[in-house]
């Protein structure tokens, strides 16, 4: 009985074992390893959040936005039917402030560290080719804010194309947002509204 019990025993070891690598292998991947990266910035910045300031912050996020993120993709979709509207010019003009705006934004948000942690929850792939990466930021209080990050593999690297905060998708609200504002306002009317959020941001800490 007692060797009989200890094979169990070792059985049941092992079984939880494989479970925990089936588990380990559920979040690790390449689309994960971009998410990994980008926040690992983003916490560095928190960290450093003081003597870096709004401007530091904005320039040492910026190559960790553009390297995670499509943004001209996003720009793009987040426009609707009204991108094909815009010529040339105005989709370039477009697609940089929202650029911008983008990068601004986090350099905002994420400005101050008080114990902070990101964790990867999954990884799984979405019908059309694209991966979900689910994520949760631990506060310093214990509340936890679910991130949820859809990517499509653009060329060699996979790209961030949408944030869903607790269940609610960016992408569809910018995409509510800015096609209210072109039908109603027009171009130029968007482009302000873009300009005077990054405005806001620089402005924010004074």
């Amino acid at each position: 009985m007692r060797l009989h019990g200890t094979r169990l025993a070792g059985c049941i070891c092992l079984a939880i074992l494989a479970q925990a690598a089936l588990s380990s292998v559920a979040i690790a991947g390449p689309a994960s390893d971009v998410i990994e990266r980008f926040h690992a910035a983003l916490i560095s910045s928190m960290k450093h959040a003081s003597e870096l300031g709004y401007a530091g912050r904005f320039e040492q996020l910026e190559p960790a936005v553009l390297e995670s993120h499509n943004l001209a993709l996003i720009a793009r979709i987040a426009t609707g039917r009204h991108w094909r509207k815009l010529d040339s010019g105005q989709q370039s003009r477009f697609a940089n402030t929202f650029t911008q705006l983008s990068i601004s934004t986090y350099a905002d948000r994420f400005d101050m560290f008080s114990g902070e942690s990101f964790a990867a929850i999954s990884e799984q792939m979405l019908p059309r080719g694209d991966t979900l990466v689910r994520t949760k930021l631990t506060k310093s209080d214990g509340d936890e804010v679910q991130f949820d990050y859809v990517l499509r593999r653009m060329e060699e690297s996979w790209k961030i194309i949408n944030i869903i905060v607790d269940g609610v998708s960016d992408l569809a609200l910018k995409r509510a947002e800015y096609g209210n504002i072109l039908k109603q306002d027009g171009f130029d009317a968007l482009i302000q509204m873009l300009q005077d959020k990054i405005a806001q941001h620089q402005l924010g800490e004074n």
